[in-house]
This record gives structure tokens, C-alpha cells and sequence, in this order.
């Protein structure tokens, strides 16, 4: 869809730079300029989306490590595709508008007299009262009163080129149908055509009260030609009319362009920071910062564990299995288990009451102390364990003396 973008951004810098020609010039009476302006506003509103200021853009740099991006092919009958298919049916049926308009000049020059004058081919249609320019090519009726005044307003339509303006701004209007504002410029630059003739051609040999009074009689009951420049066309005579008794502008009016410069600043910020470009760009001024996102690929990680061979398994016996402490004899290592060898250890003597009593207790003497068996170890041989030796009875002093 960034075709779609492109046309909305761009459509949206013709209306403003229309409206600032509304606002402060189309008043004015130096038409020259107005002409330019009307041509290259309309080429830098297409061409603006193009370019963005860099030191006000933040760009995203994307690191992808050993990420792949799976594309699915869109359906047939998605909204974009779609709203293409429409768009491109009406620039379709819109330009059959232009080749109509060439087919209609092309029957008018089949059986008309021509005869050409200075590079410029006269063709003379008889009871028409037509009179209209396209290119070279200059259409009258020679029985028109006052011939060599239309003759002179057309020759400036030629001279000036205006035939490749109309056929400009009948491009832009194809291309953005959806706009209305293509509609007002195009009516303004064939009108800015023709004040800039009416000037020339009322500056000598005729009055402009005399002009406008020849307009008003011969503008009804014509046959109007899309592509051309037309003598008599009613819809612009008033204005024409009015523009004929206007007083000249200032010369300090012209500088009413330079503030083009600021609303051209305005719409490079808003084509840098207002709108998403997925199209190539060019910048202007350094970048600002940019801002770095690392796209780790998760997918692949999740396929690597899953490609990693299982552990291997582990043995019954090895879990229950007990701690057993290793002990080197004679630099032969003898495995002792300690809860064995707990087991045969036998029960410590029983405690005499009167020794809990005593608050001082004396410390045992050594004939009253019991020593535990030793703790015979068991080899690699698996020896027999030998029985504990008999208690030892503690001796009993005689009551009497000697």
C-alpha cells in the first residue's frame, strides 16, 4: 500500500500549496508568475514525499541475527489489491477523456482548408465560430468579425506554449481523480492563459472596453475543445471581464512568493516526522540518533534443543545408591558404609538416675568409663566381623576396712 501513501502525501501538499495561491495570489495581476507558480507547486507536491530532513529523523536500524522472515504471498482479493484495481479502472476511463479530445481535433482538421503561416497551420472551419489553439495549430472561422484581434490572442497561446499546461494538469488530474482540488487548478491555469493574452492583446491597436464588449457578443453558442485554449469561453468570461479593469499590482506584492519557503520548510518536517516512508527516500542534514533493535531468531533456538540428543539414561540402582566414603589402606582403597557398620555398634550403658540428681556431677573415673568395640573395617575380601569382647563389670570396694 505505499502507493497509496504516496499519492495521499502528495495530494495533500498540492491542496496546501492551492491554498496559498487562493489566499495571496490569484488576485494579483502579474500572471507570469502565478502560471509558474501553479505548474511548479504542482511538481514539488509529488515531489516533496521524496526527500525528508535527516537531522530530525530518528532512524531504526534492525540487526537481524540469522533471522528469516517466511513471506506469505498475499490473497487475490485483499483491500489492496482491491483498492489498486479500482484506482487504475478510473485513471483507465478518465484517459479515454484525452484521446477523445485528440480524436475530436483530428475529425475538425479532416475537411477543414489549411494553409500554414510562420511554422503555425491555419485551419479554417467555416460557419463554426470556433476559435481555439492547440499546439501549433490555430482553429477560426474566417468569417469571424474582427479576425485579426482573435488571430492575436491566439498566437500568444502559441507562443507561450499554454497547450502543454493543459495537457500537465490533465495528467495530475488522472493520476489524482480522488482530489477535487485538481479540478480548481486546472480551471485556474487556463485561466491565468487567458489574462495573460487578454494583456497582450489589449495593450495595442484595441481598448479593453472594446475587447469586453466583443467577448460578451461572440462567447454564446460555442463548442468547447477539453484540450485547448478557447477564444470564447463562457465560463471564464467574467472573470476575465473583471481582471481586464484591475488595477496592477504592486511590485512589493511579488514578494508575497517568498513565503512559499517557510511552507515548503513546513512540509519537508512533515514528510520527515508525520508520515512512514517504505519507499526510498533522500536525505538532507545528518541523522539525529538512530535506534538499534536486534532480532534474535527464537524459532531456531527452539529447533536446536529439540535436535539435541537425550541425555543418557540413568540406572535404577544409582539413585538409591548409598554414600559410600572410599579409604585407602596400604594404598588399597577399602569402601566402608558407615550405616553397616552403625548397625553393629552396640547400645550405649544406661544412666543412672542419682548422676541426673547431682547438680555438680564428679567426672567419671577411669574403671567406671566403658569403651566402645573398635570399628573393624571390612576389606575387599569381605572378612568375617569378629563379636564384640564382654562388658567389663565395674569393681565394687568391700564394706569393711582390712
Amino acid at each position: 500500500m505505499g502507493w497509496l501513501y504516496y499519492l495521499l502525501e502528495a495530494n495533500l501538499y498540492l491542496i496546501l500549496f492551492y491554498g496559498f495561491y487562493r489566499l495571496f495570489l490569484h488576485r494579483e495581476t502579474f500572471y507570469g508568475l502565478n502560471r509558474y507558480y501553479l505548474i511548479f507547486s504542482s511538481i514539488l507536491a509529488f515531489v516533496l514525499p521524496f526527500f525528508q530532513l535527516g537531522f530530525l529523523k530518528k532512524d531504526i536500524i534492525a540487526n537481524y541475527n540469522g533471522l528469516t522472515h517466511i513471506q506469505d504471498t498475499p490473497p487475490l482479493f485483499s483491500a489492496a489489491n482491491v483498492c489498486l484495481s479500482v484506482y487504475i479502472i478510473i485513471c483507465l476511463v478518465l484517459s479515454l477523456k484525452i484521446f477523445w479530445g485528440l480524436r475530436h481535433i483530428k475529425r475538425l482538421m479532416r475537411n477543414a482548408k489549411r494553409r500554414k503561416e510562420n511554422g503555425i497551420t491555419l485551419i479554417e472551419i467555416n460557419h463554426s465560430k470556433m476559435a481555439f489553439s492547440f499546439f501549433n495549430l490555430l482553429f477560426i472561422d474566417p468569417e469571424m468579425n474582427q479576425k485579426d484581434t482573435v488571430l492575436k490572442h491566439e498566437m500568444v497561446h502559441i507562443k507561450q506554449k499554454h497547450s502543454i499546461d493543459i495537457l500537465f494538469f490533465e495528467l495530475i488530474q488522472i493520476s489524482s481523480w480522488f482530489n477535487p482540488v485538481t479540478y480548481f487548478i486546472k480551471n485556474d491555469i487556463k485561466l491565468v492563459h487567458e489574462y495573460l493574452a487578454d494583456e497582450a492583446t489589449t495593450c495595442k491597436d484595441i481598448a479593453k472596453y472594446e475587447y469586453a464588449l466583443f467577448l460578451i457578443q461572440n462567447s454564446y453558442g460555442n463548442q468547447e475543445v477539453t484540450l485547448s485554449n478557447q477564444f470564447f469561453n463562457s465560463s471564464l468570461l467574467k472573470n476575465r471581464i473583471s481582471m481586464l479593469n484591475q488595477k496592477k499590482s504592486a511590485k512589493w506584492a511579488r514578494l508575497k512568493l517568498l513565503f512559499i519557503l517557510p511552507l515548503t520548510g513546513f512540509m519537508l518536517c512533515l514528510s520527515t516526522m508525520a508520515f512512514t516512508k517504505d519507499y526510498a527516500t533522500i536525505q538532507f542534514g545528518q541523522k539525529k540518533e538512530s535506534l538499534t533493535i536486534v532480532f534474535q531468531d527464537t524459532t531456531k533456538k527452539k529447533a536446536d534443543k529439540k535436535r539435541l540428543p537425550p541425555p543418557p539414561p540413568k540406572e535404577p540402582n544409582q539413585s538409591k545408591s548409598k554414600k559410600v566414603k572410599e579409604i585407602t589402606i596400604n594404598e588399597a582403597p577399602i569402601t566402608v558404609d558407615h550405616k553397616k557398620e552403625a548397625r553393629r555398634l552396640p547400645p550405649p550403658p544406661p544412666i543412672e538416675p542419682g548422676s541426673l540428681k547431682s547438680k555438680k556431677s564428679s567426672p567419671p573415673k577411669v574403671d567406671q568409663i566403658r569403651f566402645a568395640p573398635p570399628i573393624v573395617k571390612k576389606d575387599k575380601k569381605n572378612l568375617p566381623v569378629p563379636p564384640p569382647p564382654p562388658p567389663v563389670e565395674p569393681k565394687t570396694k568391700k564394706s569393711g576396712g582390712k
